[in-house]
């Protein structure tokens, strides 16, 4: 099948599970059968998220908690110091198999990722104290939008593809559709671009970028010392910092960093679509996650569930030449201690990123903050892609929800940069974006009025949608003629305007 097909829901109104409020979520969403990874890489551009096969977009300028697709350049990725501490934590717990004497008790503050993209850990050295289990079970599976209880009509590919031959073929040979293709990305010099934005704090540059403390401390002192008439050799300053740059550990470093000797061996290995399935340990670990750290109820806790959740994508498996050497799609990657699966994160491999969609792990070892952990790996794996798809050089974490403050850990990794729900422009996070959105929850974040959607979709764009129609593809302007039915027709627009004009005519509207 060389379309993507999808059945659009329009808006819907749910529990929030951020502010708890009830129908106050709103957001757009739709069922997808199945799914090209560049088709969805846009998507996601656009502030589309999915939950196995449900897709869904926050109506952030109405919705209670409105939510900032984030995504990280891991490329530029900087390790803090907590992160550091994390991974020498691993590194000492790998090595002699014991804890630090200050995490002997459980460390409740230690955060899942969640449903809608990754989370990090609330480290201690991050928010100035532990939190209770009340605040991890905010973000979990149960706390995103879900799919509406309404008939989903069923799809026979073959019969599809029988039916379209010639469709069929032509799609094929189209450059957005065959295997052996990437699409690369498209500038648009209207639109305030993310390497623009990287070089300042926020894009009209009214915010200086403010130093580290340490670089202030070294000019206090080389201050003190010029007063004193000392001075202090360029070269060997610069030499100096050189010399620091060139000893700093890199992700890969410290991950690396293991012997033959140590007491315990850690694996993390990348599951390929075509190889998941749900397993007795997979079970078990999800379950017991669930209930220690997001009290679920066990009677909604299935093999079913977690397959429905964890294991179903619509992300089509693909492996183009030019792709990477596992290819893009839906993987697992599954952390095992010894014999025992202590972690798995779930996380789609797209044509620019690795987008984070759940995390769930052995609460035992809540200790070696294996959220973060989780996530730093998941960056370590970006890293290690780009090098033969440069391209492919972002992390998604899923949505940045401000007005939660449980909910802000995300803009912790930097660079990060959010997307702007008009424009769909990326925007650094600045301690400017997070003041203005400390005023007001919604913001438009460009602040270039003229920018506009380059994937603006019209109502002259209309007549092109294309539809999957008792098994045929056809345009809406076709379908018109056929049946004279214009019934959807403010619907589709609506779906248009959701996902771009250039989707709308490419993907495939389940018209019933």
């Amino acid at each position: 099948m060389k379309f993507t097909i999808n059945q659009y829901f329009s808006k819907q109104n749910s529990r929030c599970g951020y502010c708890k409020g009830t129908k106050c979520s709103i957001s757009h969403g739709m069922h997808s059968y199945t799914m090209f990874p560049e088709d969805y890489q846009e998507l996601i551009d656009r502030g589309w998220r999915r939950s196995g096969l449900y897709c869904y977009k926050p109506l952030n300028n109405e919705t209670c908690c409105p939510c900032y697709t984030i995504k990280c350049d891991a490329l530029e990725f900087k390790l803090n110091k907590s992160h550091k501490k994390i991974l020498k934590r691993m590194t000492r717990f790998l090595r002699d198999g014991k804890k630090d004497k200050n995490e002997e008790t459980d460390r409740t503050g230690d955060f899942s990722k969640d449903a809608v993209g990754s989370c990090v850990d609330i480290d201690e050295d991050d928010c100035g104290g532990g939190t209770d289990k009340q605040s991890a079970s905010v973000g979990g599976i149960n706390d995103e939008p879900r799919e509406p209880k309404l008939p989903i009509p069923n799809i026979n590919f073959d019969v599809i593809a029988a039916a379209n031959q010639e469709r069929h073929e032509e799609a094929q040979r189209s450059p957005e559709h065959f295997d052996d293709q990437v699409p690369t990305e498209v500038e648009n010099p209207v639109i305030a671009t993310e390497t623009e934005c990287a070089s300042k704090s926020s894009c009209d540059g009214s915010n200086q970028q403010r130093k580290k403390a340490k670089t202030i401390r070294l000019e206090r002192r080389q201050a003190k010392l010029a007063a004193k008439g000392i001075e202090v050799s360029n070269c060997e300053t610069s030499a100096s910092k050189k010399q620091k740059v060139s000893q700093e550990k890199t992700l890969a470093d410290y991950f690396a960093d293991a012997s033959a000797n140590d007491k315990h061996k850690l694996q993390v290995i990348l599951i390929p679509p075509n190889k998941k399935h749900v397993t007795d340990e997979a079970f078990n670990l999800y379950k017991k996650y669930q209930l220690l750290v997001h009290n679920d109820d066990p009677n909604r806790l299935t093999p079913s569930s977690l397959e429905r959740f964890c294991y179903k994508s619509p992300v089509k498996y693909t492996k183009p030449r030019s792709g990477p050497q596992d290819g893009y799609g839906s993987f697992h990657q599954q952390y095992w201690l010894d014999d025992k699966l202590i972690a798995v994160g779930v996380i789609d491999i797209l044509p620019h990123c690795v987008s984070s969609v759940y995390f769930f792990y052995d609460p035992d070892y809540s200790f070696l903050s294996l959220g973060t952990y989780g996530s730093l790996r998941e960056i370590d794996l970006v890293q290690q892609l780009a090098k033969k798809v440069p391209a492919l050089k972002y992390y998604y974490m899923g949505f940045y929800i401000h007005s939660c403050p449980k909910m802000r850990y995300k803009g912790r990794l930097e660079p990060s940069y959010l997307l702007c729900p008009e424009a769909y422009t990326w925007h650094l996070l600045t301690d400017e974006t997070r003041r203005k959105l400390d005023e007001s929850k919604y913001q438009r974040l460009n602040s270039n009025t003229d920018a506009q959607d380059v994937e603006n979709f019209q109502t002259s764009d209309l007549s092109k949608v294309m539809l999957l129609y008792d098994n045929a593809y056809l345009t809406y302007h076709r379908y018109i003629q056929i049946t004279g039915d214009d019934d959807d027709r403010d619907l589709i627009i609506e779906y248009g305007k959701l996902v771009g004009k250039s989707l709308a005519h490419r993907m495939l509207y389940v018209k019933t």
